[in-house]
Parts: structure tokens; sequence; C-alpha cells
């Protein structure tokens, strides 16, 4: 395969379906965690919550190797503020996800040892633990297009 067509087509066309599938796991896990909680659910969001991890190593893989194999080279995105908001937003929304990843554990261990379903109380807050990674993931989509039309780079 043409090495052209490998970094400004098949890579970039990767990263947005990892983008894409990323959001996607968030909106499952807040979906589910709308609904009346039942033992499927607390059974399903851990492996949701996998899914979308998965998508999130694969969005800054991807991510990383577009800054590098782009047509823009790396120092272009280093030099530019508006890339390190992207990553910090990432990094960011990275770290409110641990939260929601330990309570979807500990409640399917807690679950399978007979200790029934979580608290209403634990459920409200990891639903807007998940809100935050949702909108931070629309402000990443935001920043990332500005970036791409060459806005926050050198004067």
């Amino acid at each position: 395969m043409d090495a052209t067509i490998a970094s400004t087509v098949i890579l970039p066309w990767i990263h947005y379906l990892a983008v894409l599938m990323m959001a996607g796991g968030a909106v499952a896990e807040l979906y589910l965690l709308r609904l009346p909680a039942s033992s499927d659910i607390v059974r399903l969001l851990p492996r949701v919550d996998r899914f979308y991890g998965i998508t999130a190593v694969l969005t800054f893989v991807t991510g990383v190797l577009r800054m590098y194999h782009g047509g823009k080279g790396a120092d272009w995105y280093w030099h530019n503020g508006l890339m390190h908001g992207v990553i910090t937003a990432f990094v960011v929304a990275s770290l409110v996800s641990i939260v929601p990843t330990v309570r979807f554990i500990r409640w399917n261990k807690q679950l399978g040892a007979g200790n029934g379903l979580p608290p209403e109380a634990d459920l409200r807050k990891t639903k807007a633990l998940v809100h935050v990674q949702l909108t931070l993931v629309a402000l990443i989509a935001l920043l990332i297009t500005l970036v791409a039309k060459g806005f926050g780079g050198r004067a």
C-alpha cells in the first residue's frame, strides 16, 4: 500500500472510527446507567466500559500516529496551543473514566458475591461522571477540528 494513502486516508479513517466508537461506548454506559438497576445491567457495564477503554486507547494511538505521520508533522502540532487543549482534555477524560471503571468492576464483584445491586446514589454519581466524559469528548472534537483548520498555531 502506498505510504501516502495510508497516512492521509487509512490512518485518519481508523482514528475517526475509534473516536466514534469511544463516544458510542460512553453513550452506551450512560444509557445503561439511566435504566432501572438490574443484575443484567451490572454485569454488562464492565464489558461496555472495556469496549470504551479499548477504543480510547485506539483513539490515542492513532492520534499520536497521525501527529508523527500526518501531513503537518509533529512539530506543527506540538507548537499549537489548541493541540495542548486536546491532549489535556483527553487526559482529564481518561482520569475521570477511572472512577466509573472501578465502580463497575466493584459492583459486578459485589453482585457475584450476593451483595445485591449498587445504591441509587452511586448510580447517580457515576452517571454524572460519564456525562463529564462525554462532554470532554465533544470538546475534544471541537478543538481538534479547530486545530485541523489551522487555529491555535504560531502567529
